[in-house]
């Protein structure tokens, strides 16, 4: 690729790259009628098994998928000035990579009037309706749920749209017959173009549909309209000669449409090209790239290199045999995928603040342009396992070969980098997100990197509203491309699997190392590539296809952070460290803390995530002709390192540059308003360089959590100890004493080791019987995996449900405890609730395989009971159900109270009237004059009787007050809740906890939990509810006055034991003393 000479920093980003300005345009409403019709594009070459177009296919169709769908019934409060609009679709348009965007009206006579589709979309759609994914991305689950619930809507028509975005893909060279991939790509140019295209307008249709609006996606594949006159009317094209022509690229292009109700501003028609002037693509300015990034000079990156070489000189780069970090391949330690801060956040490890940010994925939500990309991104899921071909393909049995070729279909579907790298066992995962241990099978690994842009970057703080919708394009980049390049290669007879942000199974950041694509850097977890510095995501594709490998490369990175702390200087979370490099599971690295890392991303106020390390690194360059003496002084004068970081600053690098600033501060809400950012309540982030701030390693207190203090591998609750984190990082070595230990032979305790033990927490079952009994009332029946029995429980026993990683939910068990072919609940859908039940009932499908607790019994039947009264209420009938089997099976004497609000409200009604026991059942309908005389239900007390009931708080307060009256004792009394009732007006006030066997005190402040700082404390105690429900973080109570505000203990139990994740000291500055 040839540098620019010129910067375009002083160009507005709605601009583009190509200089569209010079264009001469006229007013009149263009001639359609002798634009030639749009061809189809297809995407059916199985003619010819080793095409590239194949491995396209379903990913084109995935997205012709999703090129509809429900616009939110809330206009957003956006500007309404059709100009800023028309600046503000084209800047998103150019983020999203496509070379050249036009608006112009649209109306019905821009319609085909026989509409084409991808033959593929009612498979594919079938399956975002059926399928279900392994992940445990943030947020998955809802992705899932929207794209079932919106495939499944009728299709969305167009009329009433009244404007057209219009993109334009041009192409580069066609391969060259002689070079490395032409089989696999040849005849792939026009299926590239409208790939990419598609992948850019399903975005910001979805964009769009979030702001309000109407908005269709039209691809070459699947269309309602054509997209010739399209471009015509948008002034992208000219019709010369019965061709479509645009000035900077002729007749090479393909083009994709969006129509829509949003009004913006339009462009003008193209004058003819005899009309265009000469100095067009002629002049000087486009001949030496000056005012503009697409020019003569970058026109095609691949004018003068072939596909194999990449847009970048790597070959220019040394090459070692080793990193220049070293890294401890025997003793690397191998931990789950549920190690990933992201996933601790989501399961509560980092405490309720960080998992409520996490719950639904709202910290990727929130921003609208970053939450468009996540549709795409959580259907490209169900891609990643297509089948392999029966035979291998002739054109892929030699390994140097393969590497060119893969390399070349890489660079030429648009990846940033390639590198390929053998892929050891220690760069996997020990085990998967459901658990199950990773025994790898393919040893290499073809690495991408996906440039997150200069351009916007330098217009954005790194941590304000357009930074998670830079990680999110980059990675739903490389889950296209990568997707298809790992489909290409078992339709070549390979086995292939792409690690995507939302699926990987392996480390990144050891495999760019190996493959050439970058050296570690002060950032810690991030590799820095020589030419697009940190600013990149990455996406790894493992298989067993013959590859040589590429070598690591040496360019000077190590020299110049250590004499450089920019990064850790700028890092608003404080996360980055100022010291030096030292060994973390068997690497040697900056090592950052990732959990306040992850804490600042994900829970920040002033915009959505953080790059601002990315932002401010100086390797952070602009890809200009004048930067290469510095990447070469960087890479051959170590001593010089100092000095280049020091003019970093001097010329103000890393400083926020307005012109760049394209996006809106619009923040999404979870009820599906969409607003602009109040600027004077929570201001969006805007921060200027702190060069001012001298940072010292000596001040810092960092926290690593190393393969010793890894969680279990399933999804299931396991607090992180942030003591034991800080002693951790103090604990941490260098590289060199480090290897002079392992000279001397002092093994024992010098790696970090991962050590699985215990019973695993859950247990994976079927979802094999859903029956939506009411409308709101669903009954759900789960089966072992295997067809062994389930484990046994007795009646009053809950299940713990993942319904997803931020929703574990507790439910009562309501079958038959005798029966352990399958375990039942019963479910009341909840809109305005937390989310759990909601989320359940859109997810829950049979056939769906999901993790459920062993059963847990805080509400058991008494043993010495003569008579049970089971009084259940609305979904509080699902105990009684397990009680009435229990006491029929044992002949003990009961009676079953059922109240609702009325009849058609009520589940289990069925099920109730064909139970053996069914002459002990009655019930009470509101509605029908039926609600139940408790006082005389109870009546008649005698000793061994006993009363349950379950259901809403008024309900039970109701059955409890009237045992009480009819001389029910307290013992007699059981009670469960399944939500938190209404809570009087408490007050909370700081306290002192005493922990009783260490003698240590604990001040809990008035705005946390005695739970959480226990945790915070490295105290380990079970937390599940968080709201007194549950019982599990149940504490003995040595002395002290408790508030007590849980609804487990009764009177006689809150005399020694406390819940502590509610109940408080009853006095402000009080002291309580528990048994820890």
């Amino acid at each position: 690729m040839t540098a620019q000479i010129f910067s375009t920093r002083d160009r507005p980003f709605h601009l583009g790259s190509f200089p569209m300005e010079r264009l001469v345009r006229h007013d009149q409403a263009p001639n359609l009628s002798d634009t030639p019709p749009f061809n189809p594009v297809s995407f059916d070459h199985t003619s010819t098994p080793r095409s590239l177009v194949n491995a396209m296919r379903d990913y084109q169709a995935m997205l012709d998928v999703l090129r509809g769908g429900m616009a939110s019934p809330q206009k957003a409060g956006c500007p309404d000035d059709p100009e800023e609009r028309a600046r503000h679709i084209k800047s998103f348009g150019y983020f999203q990579n496509a070379p050249m965007v036009g608006i112009g009206r649209f109306d019905n006579s821009l319609k085909l009037d026989e509409p084409f589709a991808n033959p593929e979309i009612d498979r594919l759609a079938e399956d975002l309706k059926t399928k279900q994914v392994k992940s445990l991305a943030s947020g998955i689950d809802v992705i899932m749920a929207d794209l079932k619930e919106s495939v499944s809507a009728p299709p969305q028509s167009v009329d009433g749209h009244t404007h057209a975005i219009v993109f334009l893909y041009n192409y580069n060279r066609d391969p060259d017959p002689d070079e490395p991939g032409y089989s696999w790509m040849s005849d792939a140019q026009a299926q590239r173009a409208c790939l990419l295209g598609t992948e850019a307008a399903v975005v910001i249709a979805s964009y769009l549909r979030i702001l309000g609006y109407e908005a269709k996606v039209h691809s070459g594949a699947s269309s309602d309209v054509d997209l010739n006159k399209l471009a015509v009317a948008a002034g992208l094209a000219v019709v010369e000669n019965g061709k479509l022509v645009n000035p900077f690229v002729g007749d090479r292009f393909q083009m994709v449409a969006i129509t829509t109700n949003f009004d913006m501003a339009t462009d003008k028609p193209l004058a003819p090209m005899s009309q265009q002037p000469k100095s067009l693509t002629n002049g000087l300015a486009w001949k030496l790239g000056k005012g503009s990034a697409k020019n003569g000079r970058t026109l095609d990156p691949y004018a003068k290199r072939r596909y194999t070489d990449g847009l970048h000189p790597f070959e220019k780069l040394r090459r070692v045999d080793k990193p220049t970090t070293f890294i401890d391949e025997e003793r690397v330690a191998r931990v789950p995928k549920r190690a990933d801060m992201f996933v601790r956040s989501q399961f509560g490890d980092m405490g309720k603040i960080n998992q409520e940010a996490a719950t639904g994925g709202y910290f990727t939500r929130k921003s609208p342009i970053s939450q468009a990309s996540k549709r795409p991104m959580g259907a490209f899921n169900l891609l990643l396992d297509s089948p392999v071909a029966e035979a291998v393909d002739d054109s892929a049995r030699d390994a140097k070969a393969n590497h060119e070729a893969i390399k070349a279909i890489g660079y030429f579907l648009g990846a940033d980098a390639v590198g390929i790298a053998r892929c050891p066992e220690w760069t996997w995962y020990s085990h998967d997100a459901l658990g199950e241990p990773i025994v790898p099978t393919q040893d290499s690994a073809i690495c991408l990197i996906i440039d997150q842009g200069f351009d916007t970057t330098e217009g954005s703080s790194g941590d304000d509203w357009i930074a998670v919708a830079q990680s999110m394009r980059a990675y739903l980049r490389f889950s296209l491309l990568g997707g298809v390049i790992a489909a290409q290669i078992r339709n070549l007879g390979y086995t292939a699997k792409a690690h995507t942000n939302q699926s990987s199974e392996v480390l990144h950041p050891p495999l760019l190392l190996l493959a050439g694509l970058g050296e570690v850097s002060r950032i810690g977890e991030v590799i820095v590539n020589p030419f697009l510095g940190p600013r990149l995501k990455s996406g790894i594709i493992t298989t067993d296809m013959p590859l040589t490998h590429d070598k690591p490369v040496d360019f000077g990175m190590q020299a110049f952070c250590e004499s450089c702390n920019k990064c850790a200087r700028e890092c608003p979370s404080g996360a980055i460290t100022a010291g030096p490099k030292l060994m973390f599971n068997g690497y040697e690295t900056w090592k950052s803390d990732s959990q306040k890392c992850t804490t600042y991303r994900i829970t920040q106020k002033g915009g959505a995530m953080c790059g601002r390390c990315m932002k401010t690194c100086p390797w952070n360059m602009e890809g200009l002709e004048h930067e290469k003496p510095l990447r070469w002084i960087a890479m051959n004068v170590p001593a010089m390192a100092g000095v280049l970081a020091k003019a970093d600053d001097l010329v103000g690098n890393g400083r926020i540059n307005p012109k760049k600033r394209w996006w809106w501060d619009l923040r999404w809400n979870p009820d599906g308003s969409c607003e602009m950012v109040d600027q004077t309540v929570q201001p969006s982030n805007y921060r200027e360089l702190r060069t001012d701030l001298k940072l010292k390693f000596e001040d810092q207190t960092l926290a690593v959590y190393p393969a010793s203090l890894a969680p279990h591998p399933w999804p299931f609750p396991f607090p992180m100890d942030r003591e034991k984190g800080i002693e951790a990082y103090q604990a941490m070595i260098t590289a060199e004493e480090y290897q002079a230990r392992l000279d001397r032979g002092e093994t024992d305790g010098l790696a970090h080791e991962y050590k699985l033990s215990g019973e695993a927490p859950v247990i994976r079952v079927q979802v094999s019987k859903v029956d939506r009994m009411t409308p709101g009332v669903t009954k759900y029946e789960f089966t072992s995996l295997d067809g062994e029995p389930l484990p046994e429980w007795t009646a009053g026993a809950h299940l713990d449900v993942v319904v997803a990683p931020e929703y574990f939910r507790q439910y009562s068990m309501s079958g038959d405890p005798a029966d352990r072919s399958k375990y039942q609940i019963g479910v009341l859908r909840e809109d305005e609730g937390r989310g759990g039940s909601k989320l359940l009932h859109r997810i829950f499908s049979e056939g769906r395989k999901v993790f459920i607790s062993r059963p847990i019994n805080h509400f058991p039947l008494a043993a010495d009971g003569t008579k049970h009264f089971l009084m259940g209420g609305g979904i509080g009938i699902t105990p009684m159900i397990a009680f009435a089997h229990e006491c029929h099976r044992k002949g003990v004497d009961f009676e079953l109270h059922y109240s609702a609000s009325s009849r058609a409200s009520a589940g289990f009604l069925d099920d109730l009237a064909g139970f053996p026991w069914a002459d002990q059942v009655h019930l009470h309908f509101s509605d029908e004059g039926t609600r139940a005389n408790l006082d005389e239900v109870l009546s008649g007390y005698e000793p061994g009787w006993h009363v349950y009931t379950c259901g809403p708080d008024r309900f039970m307060t109701s059955v409890m007050e009237a045992a009480e009256r009819q001389g029910f004792p307290e013992e007699g009394r059981h009670l469960e809740y399944f939500s938190v009732p209404e809570l009087p007006d408490y007050e909370n006030h700081e306290f002192t906890l005493k922990l009783a066997r260490s003698g240590k005190e604990l001040t809990i402040p008035a705005d946390k939990a005695a739970t959480e700082v226990l945790l915070d404390n490295g105290v380990q105690i079970d937390v599940k509810c968080s709201d007194g429900i549950c019982g599990v973080c149940k504490c003995g109570l040595v002395a002290g006055e408790v508030e007590h505000r849980d609804f487990v203990l009764s009177n006689a139990q809150r005399e020694n034991a406390v819940i502590l994740c509610q109940s408080r000291a009853a006095k402000p500055g009080g002291t309580i003393e528990v048994d820890l």
